[in-house]
Formats: structure tokens, C-alpha cells, sequence
């Protein structure tokens, strides 16, 4: 196994982590908040949406560039 493998092994974990979690707050939302309530509530501070801005961008530029 070369780096690009474990790369992607990295970030398919990561998915699979949120995937699992979203599913678990559709389930249990008195327990656990959504994606949904998450960004919502990261979104309401001028920080927060700074944070989220750059985190996008540099996924987009990791996937989306070439």
C-alpha cells in the first residue's frame, strides 16, 4: 500500500464516520444533533462562518484541483 492509498482509506473513514453519525442523530436527535443543527449553530458567529469558509475551500482544493 502506497500513501495515495492510505489517503483515501483516510478520508473514506472520515466519511463513513460522519455518514454513521448522521444516521445515528436521525435516530436519537434528543441525544445527538444533526449535520444540520451543527452548521447551523457553528454558522450564527462571524468565526464560525470564516471556519467553514476555509474548511470548503480547502477541501475544493484538494478534490476539485488538479
Amino acid at each position: 500500500m502506497n500513501s495515495h492509498d492510505a489517503t483515501i482509506i483516510g478520508y473514506l473513514t472520515v466519511l463513513a464516520a460522519g455518514i454513521t453519525l448522521q444516521v445515528a442523530a436521525a435516530l436519537r436527535p434528543d441525544r445527538l444533533p444533526s449535520l444540520g443543527g451543527v452548521l447551523t449553530h457553528v454558522m450564527r458567529t462571524r468565526t464560525g462562518r470564516v471556519g467553514v469558509f476555509v474548511a470548503w475551500s480547502w477541501i475544493g482544493l484538494h478534490f476539485f484541483a488538479r
